[in-house]
């Protein structure tokens, strides 16, 4: 759960970053900028315990500060975060960097974080391809740590984003449309399958696959995941026939979706890596009878050499390594 609210401290400054280009404010107007109160709730996570500089820094300023730390198991993170009722979500970008990165899908997929302002802090040298990861995965807002004046104005805004149209009777331009309902024309249950194939999404797999994985560690069950690879299922015939291989030799719990044009992924609940042998000599051979190469990679809860795979982002992305071998 959240910490809660510590007496207040002394602002520890962030520092600007070497070679920065140097600020051209005088030190009474940074002092009166940085004397702008704030009034909100700032939820920050981030790998370990206790409180840093952005966390002192927005205390100081009079915000209401909780924080969680991430582990390797972040299920939890979206009740723990609406618990504390947050205005924004700062979540460090650090080590360990795939959890911190699972942390921010998590919380901008579910219905009860999804809604809310969600920043990724960038501490320390961060390569690029972890930034694309992250933005695509979550579609989170980024901020280098440097002045403290900028973390200030940005909390500023965006808690004016996330409550002020609200606190006028408007709507806050972060709410998303509520969706229709899903026996219209248009509606949700077709974002739940795949156009071209029938199989599901890549959307709601990715939900599934994080209740799945919650579940498993919940009740100590085993869960095993197969991700199949196949050039041929870029075309439209190509990914049919390979869907309805797949749903063929899947039970009905299981669940089969469609993750990239060439890929597939079969998330099978109840089921220890080690037995999938029968299903992937079947997808295999019936692939081989239709010409459709394919690549199929595997990984589970509870599996011999799979211990590091705690969340439903490092289940998958070991699965997809292994069909790209």
């Amino acid at each position: 759960m959240p910490a809660g609210v510590d007496h207040p401290e002394t602002v520890l400054q962030i520092p600007t970053p070497p070679g920065a280009t140097p600020q051209h404010w005088t030190e009474q107007e940074l002092a009166a900028m940085s004397s702008l109160g704030g009034a909100g709730r700032i939820l920050t996570l981030r790998p370990g315990h206790g409180p840093d500089g952005l966390d002192r820094c927005l205390r100081r300023a009079g915000y209401r500060v909780g924080r969680i730390a991430i582990t390797r198991e972040c299920t939890h993170l979206p009740q723990a975060a609406a618990s504390f009722l947050p205005n924004v979500i700062y979540v460090a970008l650090a080590q360990p960097i795939d959890a911190c990165v699972d942390a921010l899908e998590v919380l901008s997929s579910d219905p009860r974080t999804a809604d809310l302002p969600l920043v990724a802090v960038l501490d320390g040298e961060i390569g690029d391809a972890v930034i694309e990861e992250a933005y695509a995965r979550s579609g989170c807002d980024f901020l280098r740590l440097g002045s403290h004046v900028e973390l200030l104005a940005r909390t500023h805004l965006l808690v004016r984003l996330s409550g002020g149209a609200l606190a006028h009777g408007g709507r806050s331009p972060w709410l998303r449309e509520e969706p229709e309902v899903a026996n219209e024309a248009v509606g949700t249950r077709l974002d739940l399958r795949d156009d071209v194939t029938g199989v599901y999404s890549a959307t709601y797999f990715r939900h599934r696959l994080q209740q799945e994985v919650a579940r498993a560690h919940r009740y100590q069950r085993p869960l095993a995941l197969l991700a199949v690879r196949s050039v041929a299922a870029a075309g439209d015939d190509g990914a049919a026939r390979l869907a309805k291989i797949l749903e063929g030799a899947c039970r009905n719990v299981d669940l089969v979706a469609r993750l990239e044009r060439d890929l597939f992924a079969v998330l099978l609940p109840e089921t220890e890596v080690s037995r999938c042998d029968a299903i992937e000599a079947r997808v295999t051979q019936e692939c081989s009878a239709l010409q459709l190469r394919c690549r199929i990679g595997r990984a589970g809860l509870g599996a011999e050499g799979d211990d590091g795979a705690y969340s439903a982002g490092s289940l998958l992305r070991l699965a997809c390594a292994r069909s790209d071998g």
